[in-house]
């Protein structure tokens, strides 16, 4: 099993949402508590959002210290903050738009009026301007795709050996649409002190398997590449992706 994994098989999309959004609580109380802060990095999906509809609504809602909480995403497609490909839009329609955060503590990827590089070396910027110069993020939240992929990190994709001194990359010719993206790099979801990484659906049975018990020889797939140290890594599976475990 991949090195310091933390697997839950919960009975289906729905608990693995709850399940997410309670560990998204929990984390925000503790880390608020611990130094004043939270810093957390988003991601798209549908099992996200379902966690995020929960958290912006009672009882979860109230649980959460939003003025303290700063929102980061850790991919993004290179769309206006309002196309509906937006992982920004998601976030805001599900969650931002009925939560008490202040305006200030939430940080979107300038996707418009640059280039995808630019963009991605003003996000690293303002990450760094947040959370201090290790860029150390209180949790990442990842989801993962039936090939493997996380944030914008695609197998086969040159963005998965790009220099470590990178943390926000641009990714161009995306196997799957739209083609331009902004995502963090494994330096980067690697260094955070917790990450959660969610998985629902059958057609990901396979690529669970082959991220957390591979075969000898088997090429690691991108998701199976998320290994924080000395951060705690879990992965929330609902029965029917967990099924080849």
């Amino acid at each position: 099993m991949t090195t310091n994994a933390q697997v839950q098989v919960l009975p289906d999309a729905a608990a693995v949402a709850q399940e997410a959004a309670q560990r998204f609580v929990a984390l925000a109380q503790e880390a608020v508590a611990r130094r004043g802060q939270f810093s957390a990095a988003l991601a798209g999906g549908s099992t996200p959002k379902a966690m995020y509809q929960l958290l912006a609504q009672p009882p979860l809602r109230e649980q959460v210290p939003w003025e303290h909480v700063l929102l980061f995403w850790s991919d993004e497609r290179f769309v206006a903050p309002d196309d509906a490909e937006s992982n920004f839009l998601l976030a805001r329609e599900a969650l931002l738009d009925h939560i008490p955060l202040p305006a200030a503590n939430a940080f979107p990827v300038p996707t418009i009026g640059s280039s995808p590089e630019a963009a991605a070396m003003a996000y690293a910027e303002t990450i760094a301007a947040n959370t201090g110069e290790t860029m150390v993020l209180d949790l990442v939240l990842l989801g993962m795709g039936p090939d493997g992929h996380t944030a914008s990190l695609f197998p086969g994709h040159p963005a998965l050996t790009i220099l470590p001194s990178l943390d926000v990359i641009a990714v161009h010719h995306s196997p799957k649409p739209p083609p331009d993206r902004i995502s963090f790099t494994l330096p980067l979801i690697n260094r955070a002190a917790n990450v959660l990484v969610l998985a629902t659906g059958a057609e990901k049975a396979e690529a669970v398997r082959q991220c957390l018990r591979p075969a000898a020889g088997e090429a690691a797939l991108p998701a199976g590449l998320v290994r924080p140290r000395p951060g705690t890594l879990t992965w929330l599976v609902d029965a029917a992706a967990g099924a080849a475990l």
